[in-house]
């Protein structure tokens, strides 16, 4: 039995719940899985716990109440981990996956150690403290989801078992045979799927596309600043902006209709709307660093956001090659399908030990 805390499961369909859905999807062809979270999903084939809780979208912090994970969103998890914990001792499982870090962490590492269970933490919060914080709680393995983060956590907690496993794409859903949307914007499109936050830079993409020629941009997102990002947008880029937010299914369509993906955000663990537009052909402009390399590999270009000039002549450049499919190609070792089966490997594993 596979117990998996994820607190804005049916809020947001952001990297960690695309994970929690598509992991669950699979891993319950073998066993009794349960996901625990705060918002309201539709009926699927692994079992859905909804926790009762302070629900709302989640937005980024910083400062010295989140640093000791004392912020609102911080105590909002806290609360919701108090509240499933009940539940989950009862039910007597024998993996519990903790996908919300912090208190949520520190909770679940307790009812392990006194029911004997196992705790697999993974790495979705990328290099940086809060998955630090999840490996000094000593889990029984630490999953990294890229080989930059797998040698970081090797050398901050040597004791801990760390395994490499990826995030990945689901191929059926994020092809190139998805038929694009029409869109009231010029040709070529730069797309950008993204949380309107601050680490995610949006405003640096905006102010590249001003910069090039004749790039339109789309952008799919929404949050806490999307006020100053429709204002910008509007005033550098009049026509060639747009901002929409849809549904997740619809995602792929609106993929298809651009011409080159990009994210500028500072850090990012994983990044799935990377493979999720490499796996409907598009090629990726993007933050330069060892994590990122190894997922976008030779389809589009690793740039410095920070040098807007220099991210423009990226953006262009990426826009008018001919990748042909080298960009799907890349994606497809990616697969959910793929991924899954490492981690049922992974589990197998667990329960032997």
């Amino acid at each position: 039995k596979i117990a998996i805390l994820s607190f804005y499961s049916g809020i947001v369909d952001r990297g960690v719940e695309t994970f929690a859905f598509e992991i669950s999807k699979r891993l319950s062809v073998k066993h009794k899985v349960t996901v625990f979270a705060a918002g309201h999903t539709k009926p699927q084939k692994y079992r859905v716990e909804e926790i009762k809780s302070f629900v709302s979208t989640p937005k980024s912090t910083c400062g010295v109440l989140s640093k000791f994970y004392l912020d609102w969103s911080s105590v909002k998890i806290l609360i919701f981990s108090l509240r499933a914990l009940l539940k989950i001792y009862r039910g007597k499982y024998d993996l519990i996956i903790p996908l919300n870090g912090g208190w949520q962490t520190l909770v679940f590492r307790i009812v392990t150690k006194i029911t004997g269970a196992k705790i697999l933490t993974s790495g979705h919060a990328g290099i940086g403290s809060d998955d630090a914080a999840n490996l000094f709680f000593r889990p029984d393995v630490f999953v990294a989801l890229t080989k930059a983060e797998a040698d970081w956590a090797k050398r901050l907690a040597p004791e801990v078992e760390i395994v490499t496993i990826p995030n990945g794409v689901d191929l059926a859903r994020f092809n190139p045979k998805v038929k694009s949307k029409t869109l009231p914007l010029a040709k070529p499109i730069a797309v950008c799927a993204s949380a309107l936050v601050p680490y995610k830079r949006v405003d640096l993409t905006i102010k590249a596309i001003a910069k090039t020629k004749n790039l339109s941009l789309l952008i799919l997102g929404d949050g806490q600043l999307h006020g100053m990002i429709d204002t910008l947008g509007k005033r550098l880029l009049g026509k060639r902006y747009l901002r929409l937010v849809v549904p997740y299914e619809q995602i792929p369509a609106y993929y298809r209709s651009g011409n080159v993906f990009t994210l500028a955000s500072k850090t990012e663990a994983f990044g799935i709307s990377y493979v999720e537009a490499m796996a409907c052909n598009l090629p990726v402009v993007t933050t330069a660093d060892d994590s990122r390399a190894e997922i976008i590999g030779p389809a589009g270009i690793l740039t410095d956001p920070g040098n807007v000039e220099q991210y423009a002549k990226d953006l262009e450049l990426a826009a008018k090659t001919n990748y042909k499919n080298i960009p799907y190609t890349q994606a497809l070792k990616f697969s959910w399908n793929k991924v899954a089966q490492k981690y049922q490997a992974l589990i197998n594993k667990l329960s032997i030990s």
